[in-house]
């Protein structure tokens, strides 16, 4: 990895992590590759080999524990590595078992909860950050709460830029919340009924929601995505499943995002989506 940008200055580390669970798991797949390519990694299978692992190579910038059902690890884990790390930042990613437990179970305190479809929107603006000095919900001190940290991811400031959305929704209420999150991008938008659809020409990007679940869905995924090529199809679910997923991407989706989701997670994911397809259009930082 070149040490210096083409405009010579140097660019940032790499930030340094320490895995501990298990990484061979389906949901964590693409947030364990992201990482392997991007950051100094460690990977441990659980706490007693993470103890050896920062024996031998020391403090990493975060510890990320990942979860992929409920009690593979307790709070007295979780508390042992920060007394042995205590400058971490302690994140906690969580599989799809794990979805109910704020209403069954009692989840940790003192870290950063994320969920396993949340993890691109909610993890690497944060490392990119952190590598560079900065940092959002992350740079929180420990004892903030949920609420607390939930009114940091929520203030922005948001990707930019400029375009049309086509958002595809059955119900208008839908169509308005999902257009309010396009305007505080600067992105207009456009109303495509299922029951009355109608051609936008020029799209920057296309939202789709949908139920989940249902195969046949995957039809009016392929559909929109040959409809508006080359703008990116982000699918919004009620209820993602890794093998909704799988479906959705293969039907020729860009994305998926589960239902309900952050403005912030929306916004970074159309930025970052048209931007890979050529659609953007970055607003200069000036004009923000």
């Amino acid at each position: 990895m070149p040490s210096e940008l083409a405009d010579g200055s140097r660019m940032p580390p790499r930030p340094s992590v320490l895995l501990i669970g298990d990484r061979q798991h389906r949901d964590f797949a693409d947030a364990i590759l992201w990482l392997q390519q991007h950051c100094r990694l460690q990977t441990a299978a659980d706490p007693d080999a993470a103890n050896q692992v920062l024996d031998q190579t020391g403090l990493p910038q975060v510890v990320l524990f990942v979860q992929s059902r409920p009690g593979q690890f307790a709070q007295a884990d979780i508390e042992t590595i920060h007394a042995r790390s205590p400058l971490s930042r302690l994140v906690v990613l969580l599989g799809s078992w794990c979805e109910g437990e704020m209403r069954t179970g009692k989840p940790w305190s003192g870290v950063v909860r994320i969920y396993w479809h949340q993890w691109a929107a909610r993890i690497i603006p944060e490392l990119m950050s952190a590598s560079a000095g900065g940092g959002g919900v992350w740079r929180l001190p420990r004892t903030a709460s949920g609420t607390e940290q939930f009114a940091q991811a929520t203030e922005g400031p948001w990707p930019s830029g400029r375009g049309l959305v086509v958002i595809h929704t059955r119900l208008f209420c839908d169509y308005q919340a999902l257009s309010d999150a396009c305007q505080a991008g600067g992105y207009s938008s456009t109303w495509d009924r299922p029951d009355h659809s109608s051609f936008a020409d020029g799209a920057t990007c296309v939202l789709c929601t949908l139920i989940g679940g249902d195969p046949r869905e995957t039809a009016v995924v392929t559909r929109l995505a040959n409809r508006h090529a080359p703008a990116p199809v982000i699918v919004l679910l009620d209820f993602l499943r890794c093998d909704d997923r799988r479906r959705m991407l293969e039907a020729g989706a860009a994305a998926t995002l589960a239902k309900p989701l952050l403005v912030g997670d929306l916004l970074w994911h159309i930025h970052q989506q048209c931007l890979g397809s050529g659609t953007a259009a970055v607003v200069p930082s000036s004009d923000r």
